[in-house]
């Protein structure tokens, strides 16, 4: 195992650890992804300002909010790795309205998604993210309406923050769907090729060659008799995509990964636990490499009320805490880079007149 993947699992079993003892009432699989959103900061789980953030978060939202809900530990590490957690958990309130008010359904993804702006510093864009999201989903239901459902919402909004084009991200999408499944062959879920398109989509690029890397990590995890199967664990393998390494170092790394989190004992040795266990190795190897994997370095998450649901919640939180720093992380930097050009536009124009004066 290299150092920094050890150190990625080291800090992961302390934070779970931290969390877990304190907030011992929340779903385990939240206190797991919890813990992955400070791993992923690179931070260690501040459980006082934890504490304070829940006190803040109860000040400014009513008992039975969705902020509250099923998102309320996610939100709360955010608001724990935030500069200022009241301005944040106000700024997710105002661009929640707005994306309420755009037709998007009145739930915790709409939490989630208000915080992934916020954490962008993309709150100014909602209108505009709004509508690229609603046309995202309109093409998809339209192409494939069986396999888009809520589920969806969360890559998406990722799609729609994106600065590629409406019509490129559904090209890739139908490409990446039809070669897996027509040229490829390959024996997965629909639902779970339709999520790695999307995952792959955020990055331009040749798309078959992005599906090529995926399969050869897939089939040597296979080879390696590692259990996958269809789901989260499939779709998360994106992460891993156009790192500059073979796929027999990379699923090595997996499984050096898989098996600390084995010697943790968080997850039963059942075999859907197995495939949860695995998908978060992918996650944590995916983080070690950093911008390597050519995606994004910013928290979103999924959700939804049943303990099924709140096991992909975790599966969001890991991809978009841990990873994925390339695409949305540069429009952001580009975004306060043009920000800080405006402003120091403006400095200038403002000394201009003042000499005049």
């Amino acid at each position: 195992m290299t150092e920094v993947l050890r150190s990625k699992c080291e800090l992961f079993e302390r934070n779970h650890s931290a969390i877990s003892k304190k907030f011992m009432f929340e779903k385990d699989m939240m206190n797991i992804a919890a813990g992955l959103i400070f791993t992923g900061a690179g931070k260690e789980a501040d459980i006082d300002k934890l504490k304070e953030c829940r006190s803040l978060l109860n000040k400014h939202t009513g008992f039975f909010s969705e902020y509250r809900d099923t998102v309320k530990l996610a939100l709360l590490s955010e608001m724990t790795l935030a500069d200022d957690p009241e301005q944040y958990i106000d700024d997710v309130k105002s661009v929640y309205k707005k994306l309420h008010k755009g037709h998007f359904k009145d739930n915790s993804y709409m939490v989630l998604a208000a915080m992934l702006l916020c954490d962008l510093g993309r709150q100014n864009d909602t209108d505009a993210v709004i509508e690229k999201h609603n046309e995202l989903l309109q093409r998809m239901n339209k192409l494939h309406p069986i396999l888009t459902d809520s589920s969806d919402i969360s890559y998406v909004i990722l799609l729609a923050l994106s600065d590629r084009t409406v019509d490129s991200i559904i090209e890739d999408m139908t490409v990446c769907l039809d070669y897996l499944k027509k040229d490829l062959k390959i024996k997965i879920g629909s639902d779970s090729i339709q999520g790695l398109s999307e995952i792959l989509a955020l990055t331009g690029g040749d798309i078959r060659r992005k599906c090529d890397s995926v399969m050869q990590i897939y089939n040597t995890l296979k080879e390696n008799k590692a259990e996958i199967g269809n789901g989260s664990a499939f779709s998360t393998l994106a992460m891993l995509s156009g790192i500059e390494e073979t796929p027999e170092v990379i699923v090595s790394e997996i499984q050096e990964a898989d098996e600390f989190l084995k010697s943790c004992k968080l997850f039963e040795e059942k075999s859907e636990n197995k495939k949860q266990r695995l998908m978060f190795a992918e996650l944590l190897v995916a983080s070690s490499y950093g911008t390597g994997s050519s995606m994004i370095n910013n928290t979103f998450v999924n959700t939804a009320i049943s303990v099924i649901k709140a096991q992909h919640i975790a599966t969001m939180i890991s991809i978009f805490s841990n990873v994925l720093s390339g695409v949305l992380g540069a429009v952001a930097d580009k975004g306060k880079s043009e920000k800080s050009s405006d402003e120091s536009a403006q400095s200038e124009s403002n000394d201009s007149s003042s000499s005049l004066e």
